[in-house]
């Protein structure tokens, strides 16, 4: 019998859609922040295992873009870019994203090890921030990855719970644990970490070097 990893909420693809539009914004800023280059960065990038699912769920995609688009005061949204897994693995140039979203909730552990260099490669390069939704019996922490529970934004889950009422898509309504990496802030820096302890400032004009 499957033992299913009940520590961390699940999360339903129109969830991680509304997640998805309340991180970018404050994402973009961040990397635009700690940048010296212009982010030139395409946004979001969309991974879905199959060609199946892609054919589900890239119409809700492109749809939510449109209706985000007309309703908000702020520029034109981009398309999202989307791919599915085998496409992405043998992408011979691959882009830069601020964001890039892996939804695989019925990936077998078996095949998601043939793609893990993948997953390393747009934790490590290509992408900003990712986020993978798995199913609950995979656990990504060996990869530097963590869970992150986002069904604590009650107003995001109202908002999933409407858009799923309305959605025909059993594939979009699966639902997984989603997993988190922020290149920028995966580790810690340590307080001796910073420009007031280096040279022992302490010593300044004490002592002769």
């Amino acid at each position: 019998m499957t033992q299913y990893n009940t520590t961390h909420s699940n999360i339903t693809f129109p969830l991680l859609i509304d997640y998805v539009d309340a991180l970018l914004p404050s994402l973009t800023t961040h990397v635009d922040a700690i940048s010296s280059q212009p982010n030139d960065n395409a946004e979001v990038l969309w991974v879905l295992q199959d060609k199946e699912a892609q054919l589900a769920i890239e119409p809700q995609l492109n749809s939510h873009v449109i209706n985000e688009s007309h309703s908000s005061s702020t520029a034109h949204m981009q398309k999202p870019q989307i791919y599915t897994l085998s496409k992405l693995f043998h992408q011979s140039i691959p882009e830069r994203y601020t964001l890039a979203c892996f939804w695989l909730p019925t990936l077998s552990l078996e095949l998601l090890q043939q793609y893990i260099p993948l997953l390393m490669r747009y934790r490590d390069l290509y992408a900003a921030h990712v986020l993978i939704a798995l199913d609950n019996t995979v656990d990504l922490k060996a990869y530097g990855f963590t869970p992150f529970d986002v069904l604590s934004e009650q107003n995001l889950e109202d908002k999933a719970i409407d858009r799923a009422k309305s959605s025909v898509s059993d594939t979009s309504l699966d639902s997984a644990t989603l997993w988190q990496f922020n290149l920028y802030d995966y580790k810690q820096l340590p307080n001796w970490l910073n420009a007031d302890y280096w040279a022992n400032p302490e010593n300044w004009g004490k002592s002769r070097w």
